[in-house]
């Protein structure tokens, strides 16, 4: 009762999902803080929430928006969309916020994948509100596929793409993954990618603070990577 009481532990704790990390757990990241029954519950709740992993989250969303911009808007005059790939898109709070307040994403089109029925439904719904609100339309293609179908079905994926894209990220992924995984991943997105693409790829990095708390109480592992680590999984 005393861990439990903060709605984003208790989420967190009990995975209703199946897993941890899941879109409404980001959601809570990204949104007040200040959440729960009680003073202590709100304390609780936003203490979790305001410490490195989280903030990181945030900076990566921001990150990533930044890069949507930057790529939507460097393919100037250039003929055709600006072709994005966003593997394991969650929430796709990146994508909602491009929609919203950048005029060049009427020119993306971005492709959504994520292995969770319900994520990639609450990511349609929350993409379709920023378009009815901006009045802008990209194109957004929704896609139901787990990371090992993406690996096996690869070459049938770029058949299907035709063009490359000019941007692929998987931002949240690489943390629950292998080393052998996420290399393959790696070669595959560059596969992707045309001249002068733009891979992307985050890990939370294994000074985490938080790491005690985050494995024995919200039972939530992850799998950490430094700089030299990433380095030596996109190398090989």
């Amino acid at each position: 009762p005393f861990m439990l009481c903060s709605p984003f532990v208790h989420r967190t704790f009990f995975k209703p999902l199946g897993y941890a990390g899941d879109y409404e757990m980001v959601n809570m990241i990204l949104r007040d803080p200040w959440e729960g029954q009680t003073a202590y519950a709100k304390i609780l709740n936003a203490f979790i929430l305001r410490k490195d992993p989280a903030e990181a989250h945030r900076n990566r969303v921001a990150m990533l928006y930044e890069a949507l911009v930057a790529g939507a808007r460097g393919t100037g005059e250039r003929a055709g969309p600006f072709r994005v790939l966003n593997i394991g898109c969650g929430p796709a709070a990146e994508v909602q916020r491009f929609i919203r307040t950048d005029p060049s994403s009427q020119k993306a089109e971005i492709h959504l994948l994520d292995f969770n029925a319900e994520t990639l439904a609450f990511a349609r719904e929350r993409t379709a509100q920023a378009m009815s609100e901006s009045g802008r339309r990209p194109r957004l293609e929704f896609i139901h596929h787990s990371v090992h179908d993406l690996l096996k079905d690869a070459a049938r994926v770029r058949a299907r793409e035709g063009r490359p894209f000019d941007l692929v990220y998987c931002a949240g992924l690489f943390d629950y993954l292998s080393d052998r995984i996420c290399r393959r991943l790696l070669q595959l997105f560059v596969e992707f990618i045309g001249p002068g693409g733009t891979v992307g790829a985050t890990n939370v990095h294994r000074d985490n603070p938080i790491r005690n708390i985050m494995d024995h109480l919200l039972e939530w592992h992850l799998i950490y990577r430094d700089e030299a680590g990433l380095g030596r999984t996109v190398r090989g």
